[in-house]
């Protein structure tokens, strides 16, 4: 893990109200702690292919962006920022991108509510999303 970026990434969030949001290329710029997404999965798929498949997304069509939303902002000193769902901008259905996370096994999909997505103080301001939840 990068101590530095992740530093950064923590004074950065602070700025922000709850729910703390950060776009996934920067989630996972210096980031390699397996406890930061999907640290319930055993065996843990690595975060490479979290990234991978997540920043990958951003190829398709019917996405336009690609959020982390920060469930625990400083879960220690040696520990990245945590979240336990991502955002997904765009007008991807539901099981579409249940298809293209099956390699990291979200527990749930769904369509994100347009009244919270609001409140994440995206910009430019996201209309339309899919949130995957990793318990």
């Amino acid at each position: 893990m990068d101590q530095k970026k992740c530093i950064g990434l923590k004074i950065e969030l602070e700025t922000q109200a709850e729910p703390q949001v950060v776009p996934l290329d920067r989630f996972f710029d210096g980031n390699d702690d397996e406890g930061s997404i999907g640290c319930n999965l055993v065996p843990h798929p690595g975060i490479p292919l979290f990234r991978d498949t997540l920043l990958g997304l951003l190829q398709r069509s019917d996405v336009t962006a690609v959020y982390a939303l920060i469930s625990e902002l400083d879960p220690g000193d040696d520990s990245w920022p945590f979240t336990d769902t991502v955002l997904v901008a765009g007008n991807i259905q539901p099981e579409a991108l249940t298809q293209a996370l099956s390699a990291l096994q979200p527990d749930y999909v769904t369509f994100a509510d347009p009244d919270e997505i609001g409140e994440f103080g995206i910009h430019p301001p996201v209309v339309q999303g899919v949130t995957a939840w990793w318990d």
